[in-house]
């Protein structure tokens, strides 16, 4: 709602024949960069497979993480929060994963992968 308030008022000052201010602009533009990114909380984050496996993935707060499943950890690199959404990078991997975690129903957060795929997870901060 904001950005279209946002670009609303450019629009107005536009047609009125006013000059938008070129730094108002671009504050503009990094207010609503800002209000995309994510604020995700450091914790483990853990759902059950429809197999019965169990999987954890624990943000820690220093930007790292570590993933298991079955309770064998299968995975760790760093994460962060990008415009993207909340990113993780694996060690010895190609590149970036990220994901959108979303509150969801009774407590759960709801995390969607690069894939589109959604699974509900329990989180403990």
């Amino acid at each position: 709602m904001k950005k279209i308030i946002a670009v609303a008022a450019a629009l107005s000052l536009a047609a009125c024949g006013g000059n938008a201010d070129e730094a108002g602009e671009e504050v503009a533009e990094d207010s609503a960069a800002a209000e995309v990114i994510p604020s995700t909380s450091a914790g483990t984050y853990t759902s059950t497979t429809e197999d019965g496996t169990e999987v954890a993935v624990m943000l820690n707060a220093d930007g790292t993480y570590a993933v298991t499943q079955g309770g064998e950890q299968v995975e760790s690199g760093t994460w962060e929060d990008n415009i993207r959404g909340t990113c993780l990078t694996a060690e010895g991997g190609d590149g970036e994963d990220c994901w959108n975690i979303q509150p969801g129903e009774a407590g759960m957060m709801d995390v969607t992968d690069s894939t589109g795929e959604t699974m509900s997870y329990s989180f403990e901060g």
